[in-house]
Order: structure tokens, then C-alpha cells, then sequence
């Protein structure tokens, strides 16, 4: 959910830079053939991308039919999901290896932007290769990620304009505050987050949100995190109310908000500390509640 500029090299020169490594003569022909027809999928990909309708994409498996060359290819799924990504690209080694590492360091501060926490490790296909082995190595669908977005994924595809999870490369929702969280008054204070109404944001948008915070269980991960956080900052805000009171337990946690939304206005930390500063219950006290 937090925007990555887009690769600039080309589904046709990334197809071409993996099949170089092809040593079968036959076999490497039948992928050059197939060139074009690669290349259209990547570029239809790329026009419902950006109109926001991936979910009307049928499957692009490899069929020989699908070609439009009036060839009998004999490349199969198989050979574009597991011989030329598997093998050609993600392969340490590999001739589209220096691709793979290039898309990979492509988020900033090498975190992951589709759960913001954890540290990019690897490239999630945005559309599975179960279902998309045409886009196999399209660099526009393969998205800098960490191992459990990239696991808690696995091969979901969307199939309504909802169940479309964010694509970084176009899909930029930094315009609003989007994230938001409530106070439990419980022993310790716990915050559980939430995708809100964001002006401006249509029903679908919303809804994209949703599915998207719930596909990568964004709200287990950040209540988790908080709860690390809340229990750091116990010590600060217990010397802040001996010093200034509630309002004083306040105008810190206030403080640290603005700090946070400096780099993310939906930065998890930042709406954890709005939602803390905006309870009564947490300022006059309720944050020194501990569990025995």
C-alpha cells in the first residue's frame, strides 16, 4: 500500500535477457517465437493495471492458440513459471538475475510496501503464475515484497473489482489517512487498527483497502507492534504526568504523531499515537495499566 517507482526495463528485454541462458537450440527457439505474444499479455496487463480491472484479465497460461502466430509453440506454462523465472531469473546465477535484484531493491528503505514493516526479501508475483505463467517475468508483476507477504499471498488472484489487492508500481493511496485505530481500555492498553471512510475514496477504492489489509493481516501485525511500543513508551508518559498531568501525556504523544506522519501520514506508529492521545481513559493513567 505504499507507492514503488516502477522498473524501468521492459517485459520484452527482461524475457529476452532470461531466454539468453537457454543452451537448447529448439527450446530457445520455441521461447523466441513466443516473444510477442509475451509481450502483448505484459501490455495488456499493464492497461487493466492502470484502469484498476486486473480482475477481468482471463488466464494467461501459455496455449500455443493464444499465440496469434500460427506457430505450434511447444513452450509450455511450465517452462515460463518454473524453467525461465524459476531457474533464468530468480536463480542466483542466472542471466536475469541482475533484474530480479534490481526490481527487488526498488522500495524505499528496502521495506516491504505492502505491509510497510517488514524487510523486502524476495518478488511476489501480483498475479500468480499458477493462473498468469505469461507474466512470469513481467517485471510490472513482480513486486518487491518480504517472505510473509509474499507466503500469506500465495496464489489468490482477484476476481471482482474489490478482491484487487494494491500494485505499488500503480497504485498510490498516499493521498489519505486511510489507516485508523481505536484504544482498548483493557490491562495493558492494546490499539487495534482498522481501514477507514477517507474522503474523496469511492466504494471500490474503500473496499481495495479492506481486502487488502485483511489478505496481508495488516491489523494482526500492526496490534502486535503496538503492543511492543505501548509497552517502551510506558516510562516516558508515567514522567510526563508527574510532571504536566494528563495534558502533558498528551501534547507527547501528540508530538510523536507528528514525528511519525513525517514519513507516512498512515505510518502505523503515527495512528497508534493519535489514537492514544485522543483517549482520556490512556492520558490520565490508563497507559501505567499492567497486567500481574
Amino acid at each position: 500500500m505504499w507507492p514503488v517507482r516502477r522498473p524501468e526495463i521492459s517485459a520484452r528485454e527482461t524475457y529476452l535477457t532470461c531466454l539468453s541462458g537457454v543452451r537448447d537450440k529448439e527450446l530457445k527457439a520455441s521461447f523466441t517465437e513466443a516473444v510477442d505474444f509475451i509481450e502483448d499479455a505484459s501490455a495488456r496487463f499493464a492497461e487493466h493495471s492502470e484502469r484498476s480491472e486486473v480482475h477481468t484479465l482471463e488466464p494467461m497460461s501459455f496455449r500455443p492458440e493464444d499465440s496469434g502466430l500460427g506457430v505450434a509453440l511447444k513452450i509450455t506454462s511450465q517452462d515460463l513459471s518454473k524453467g525461465l523465472y524459476e531457474q533464468r531469473m530468480a536463480k542466483v546465477g542466472a542471466p536475469g538475475r541482475r533484474i530480479y535484484d534490481r526490481i527487488k531493491l526498488g522500495s524505499a528503505n528496502d521495506v516491504c510496501p505492502l505491509c510497510g514493516i517488514r524487510k523486502v526479501s524476495t518478488l511476489d508475483h501480483y498475479l500468480p503464475r499458477v493462473d498468469f505463467s505469461a507474466l512470469a517475468v513481467t517485471p510490472l508483476n513482480l513486486i518487491p515484497a518480504c517472505f510473509e507477504c509474499n507466503k500469506i499471498k500465495h496464489q489468490k488472484r482477484p476476481m471482482e473489482a474489490a478482491e484487487q489487492t494494491f500494485n505499488p508500481y500503480v497504485d498510490d493511496v498516499t493521498d489519505a489517512r486511510w489507516l485508523v485505530a481505536t484504544t482498548y481500555e483493557s490491562t495493558p492498553a492494546t490499539v487495534h487498527f482498522s481501514v477507514g471512510t477517507p474522503s474523496g475514496w469511492d466504494s471500490t477504492l474503500i473496499a481495495r483497502a479492506r481486502y487488502h489489509f485483511e489478505v496481508f493481516r495488516l491489523g494482526e501485525l500492526y496490534s502486535h507492534h503496538a503492543v511492543t511500543e505501548i509497552s517502551r513508551i510506558r516510562g516516558t508518559l508515567r514522567q510526563m504526568f508527574r510532571l504536566l498531568g494528563s495534558s502533558g501525556v498528551r501534547e507527547h504523544l501528540k508530538g510523536c504523531e507528528e514525528s511519525a506522519r513525517e514519513h507516512d501520514v498512515n505510518d502505523w506508529k503515527a495512528v497508534m499515537f493519535s489514537a492514544l492521545a485522543e483517549n482520556d481513559w490512556y492520558c490520565s493513567g490508563g497507559f501505567d495499566a499492567v497486567a500481574f
